[in-house]
């Protein structure tokens, strides 16, 4: 028989009195919305005052317009470009390098950085190579990548896909190796067997490193695929801003370096947000605002 007494937490079976957890209390809807505010409002006063001072220096004549151009001119000239559908169609292309590079990377450094965290001699193989070419500048190998595959584009998807994945790998095998081994004890002792402790144990324990390994290399995939468009493209974002500057077409590049930093900050947002769902049994440690 069980009886409900007024503590909503404690239930009452027997002769034992059995505490449940209190749920966890969310802040009041006033305070999520004040806290939003605050946020959006203080994330958007640096830009926004920048903005504000370019397009003043520019109308008093303090900085040379010809070279620095203005907020209202090169909004100007975005609209012109969006309206011909110029910077669409160098927008779709970099996407399409950005998200194909960055999801081989992601899959290949995960399934990489667990497999070298089991398997000790695979471990002692391949990570001292693997840490070798991690410090080798990711363009100085380029060349290497041209003379390979060819002047297409399996030479920049490569590319970036390499830069995602060594920022994955290492951060996932890291992670894998810090498990203590107290953890590991107590599977064996209960009888977990290899598979089970690597899907009840090691991955659940990875993850929060892994989603913020995810999340730091979207922003370095970004540099990477306009990186590489700069010096071996003929289309993307990279390409249309280097070719402004070759043309000396300031306000067609200033509306490049803007486009590259909203699409890079949306999608390191989409990933964080993304991965923040993955590891929500985890917020009560990483989600903790300090």
């Amino acid at each position: 028989m069980t009886v409900h007494i007024e503590n909503p937490q404690r239930v009452l079976r027997g002769n034992w009195i059995v505490r449940r957890p209190e749920s966890k209390r969310r802040p009041a809807n006033e305070q999520v919305r004040r806290d939003l505010v605050a946020k959006v409002f203080l994330g958007l006063l640096i830009p926004v005052g920048a903005l504000v001072a370019w397009e003043l220096s520019a109308q008093a004549g303090w900085i040379d317009a010809r070279f620095f151009s203005q907020p209202s001119a090169v909004a100007v000239k975005a609209a012109a470009d969006v309206s011909s559908g110029l910077l669409w169609d160098e927008l779709r292309v970099t996407l399409v390098r950005l998200l194909t590079g960055y999801a081989v990377g992601s899959v290949a450094g995960v399934a990489v950085g667990l497999a070298l965290s089991q398997f000790q001699t695979f471990r002692r193989m391949f990570e001292p190579v693997l840490r070798g070419l991690y410090v080798i500048p990711k363009l100085a190998l380029l060349p290497v990548f041209l003379l390979v595959f060819g002047l297409g584009e399996l030479p920049k998807l490569v590319f970036i896909g390499l830069g995602t994945f060594y920022i994955v790998a290492f951060t996932t095998l890291s992670a894998a190796m810090m498990i203590p081994t107290a953890y590991h004890e107590v599977a064996r002792s209960y009888g977990l067997s290899r598979s089970q402790r690597f899907r009840w144990m090691i991955i659940p324990a990875c993850m929060p490193q892994i989603v913020s390994s995810l999340k730091l290399a979207s922003g370095i995939s970004m540099l990477l695929v306009i990186g590489v468009e700069f010096v071996n493209a003929q289309e993307g974002l990279g390409y249309y801003t280097w070719h402004a500057w070759q043309m000396f077409i300031p306000d067609r590049m200033y509306v490049g370096i803007v486009t590259v930093s909203i699409v890079g900050v949306l999608f390191s947002a989409v990933i964080g947000y993304a991965g923040g769902r993955m590891v929500r049994w985890a917020d009560g440690e990483y989600g903790q605002q300090r």
